[in-house]
């Protein structure tokens, strides 16, 4: 097999993964499905939390289990974990039981931000090919973005029932698994030896140490965490859709929209690689105030202004994360990245916080003008404090490829 042949077949199988691990019919119906069940906005909002809360308590146990058994078998395990929130969410569907099958999921998202982050980033890496990071993050993005419109057509099977979207979603997630079966790794065993070799938690307070000691790496996670996670309203579409006039069987349409707009953002991300900080702050600021346009048009009509800030937020989370992960010390990334998880997670919670408080207020769209205001001071902070400290550069003989700035020695 050709060099150019194994890549392909690699990528095709992160693809695929990425594919299958979106296509759950369930994703338009479950925050309905556990509403109909007696949940208020509130408490909607408290199970998004839970889902936080199971990553953040879970990442450094996570951490450690994928160092140890490595990053295929971690991957394998959230997804029988997910697979397990699923089935409990049909056959007891009560508080309880959405809240236990939240934490399940969110521990599956522990094991997918330490290990499938790290696994596509390395692999490349090992492969002399970590110039196309950004282009595959920006596919690989798309790709989710399709698997996750397509599994919205599942409002449409409502007349099944939950059951069969249920088993729909099983299905789907066992096939991700082949996926990640099939996938051949040339990351070399003994850089991952090292790692498992080394006290975990000295090597905990190392990738802290070195976050604090990097300006760039401390910055870059900071403001990829605020827009990745302020940003996202993806689990509360459906709700916003019935809000603004759909019915149930046709909330999915609000997620197929928003969706394809995020895929058109992902698309041409990878073409801005080397844009102006000063730009990519001010669109923070710009997608944050369209937010707020969606929120003073609440209707179907005013989704056109929530659909330009996903096109925008979703470019750039892609550029934000692609000079996160650049500037990352190779032996120390799946360290650094569960501390991007946690993070990211404390983020989410105090995302999920505002969101409910918008909803006890009456509404979803007051929820989306809190979100767009903190949106527009993400990016003025970036703009008067970050400014250009972290600017890519070119190097000399590096044929115009992107390099970071020198980092800490691990």
């Amino acid at each position: 097999m050709t060099r150019n042949s194994s890549l392909r077949q690699f990528l095709h199988n992160v693809y695929g993964y990425a594919f299958f691990n979106k296509l759950i019919l369930l994703t338009p119906v479950y925050a309905v499905f556990m509403q109909s069940h007696g949940l208020t906005d509130i408490q909607l909002a408290l199970m998004f939390v839970i889902l936080s809360a199971g990553t953040f308590l879970m990442q450094i146990p996570a951490t450690w289990t994928t160092n140890k058994i490595g990053v295929k078998p971690a991957i394998i395990l959230g997804q029988v974990l997910k697979a397990a929130a699923f089935v409990l969410w049909y056959f007891w569907p009560t508080f309880a039981g959405f809240a236990i099958g939240m934490f399940l999921w969110g521990i599956e998202w522990a094991f997918f931000n330490v290990a499938f982050e790290g696994l596509v980033y390395d692999e490349l890496r090992a492969r002399r090919h970590s110039r196309m990071y950004a282009r595959v993050l920006g596919v690989r993005y798309n790709v989710q973005a399709v698997g996750t419109a397509l599994s919205a057509f599942g409002s449409l099977l409502m007349f099944a029932g939950y059951g069969w979207i249920t088993v729909a979603s099983l299905v789907a997630l066992g096939a991700s698994v082949i996926c990640i079966l099939r996938m051949k790794l040339r990351t070399k065993p003994n850089k991952q030896q090292k790692i498992k070799n080394t006290n975990f938690i000295k090597l905990f307070k190392t990738g802290v140490r070195i976050c604090g000691r990097t300006p760039c790496i401390l910055l870059m996670l900071l403001l990829s965490l605020f827009v990745a996670n302020i940003a996202y309203l993806d689990d509360y579409l459906s709700p916003i859709g019935m809000e603004i006039g759909l019915s149930v069987e046709f909330v999915g349409l609000v997620q197929f929209f928003i969706l394809g707009c995020a895929v058109l953002g992902q698309t041409f991300a990878y073409r801005f690689t080397r844009v102006r900080d000063w730009i990519l702050y001010a669109s923070i600021c710009l997608a944050g105030a369209m937010f707020v346009v969606f929120a003073l048009d609440y209707s179907l009509r005013g989704l056109w202004a929530l659909g330009v800030a996903y096109v925008l937020f979703s470019g750039i989370n892609i550029l934000l994360y692609s000079r996160f992960q650049d500037f990352l010390p190779p032996r120390y990334r799946s360290v650094i990245l569960s501390l991007y998880s946690i993070g990211d997670n404390m983020v989410y919670i105090g995302t999920c916080l505002v969101i409910g408080l918008g909803g006890m207020l009456g509404s979803w769209r007051y929820s989306v003008m809190i979100l767009g205001m903190i949106l527009v001071g993400v990016g003025l902070w970036a703009l008067l404090f970050i400014r250009n400290r972290c600017e890519v550069v070119d190097a000399p003989g590096r044929n115009g490829v992107k390099t970071a700035p020198p980092r800490l020695k691990a």
